[in-house]
């Protein structure tokens, strides 16, 4: 069995038993992921923890918050379980299909990726969201879709099916908080 944690845009688990899906749970708020992870993991590894053999965890894109609270999530997960942990891009969540991906990554942007097949190829890009580029000429005429949410059991199939392992979280953006440049001079 598999555990997928997603939280680039809501919070999505799912766990996932080959074809089968033997839980899938979303929170759409994508603010309070901490609240309702926790919750969601413990009804989520009910009567399978000694069967899960693989934890994946949706890299982003998304706010730095989100996606840490997942990611780490995923990792504790895996480590009390005694298992692997793979990272792998949050659009792989979005489709089984083939489409250009896109979600919103706030102050008028969007995350896009061209997935085929359910596997992210190419991406995630950030642009402004009325300036998204159509999908590229060789998957001209997929599908453009804005999603509002990840599905943790797409991202656990996309997972078997050999979707890129991401070693970090897919950010896409400059930190908007900063290191202070050291303490500045008073004068008198």
């Amino acid at each position: 069995m598999i555990l997928a944690i997603d939280t680039s845009l809501g919070t999505s688990v799912a766990v996932v038993d080959g074809d089968d899906v033997v839980f899938r749970e979303h929170q759409g708020d994508a603010r309070r992921h901490a609240e309702h992870l926790g919750p969601m993991l413990e009804r989520a590894l009910a009567g399978r923890r000694d069967r899960i053999e693989l934890v994946v965890a949706g890299m982003g894109p998304g706010a730095f918050t989100g996606l840490r609270v997942g990611i780490a999530a995923a990792r504790a997960a895996a480590m009390g379980l005694g298992v692997r942990c793979v990272g792998i891009a949050s659009h792989g969540g979005i489709t089984e299909g083939t489409a250009q991906v896109t979600t919103d990554v706030r102050r008028r942007e969007r995350a896009w990726s061209s997935v085929v097949d359910g596997l992210v190829v190419d991406g995630p890009h950030l642009a402004p969201a009325d300036a998204v580029p159509p999908p590229a000429a060789a998957h001209a005429g997929a599908p453009r879709l804005d999603a509002d949410a990840v599905d943790a059991a797409l991202l656990a199939r996309a997972a078997v099916r050999g979707a890129a392992e991401v070693q970090q979280a897919l950010y896409l953006r400059d930190a908007d908080a900063t290191p202070s440049a050291g303490p500045k001079r008073v004068s008198q």
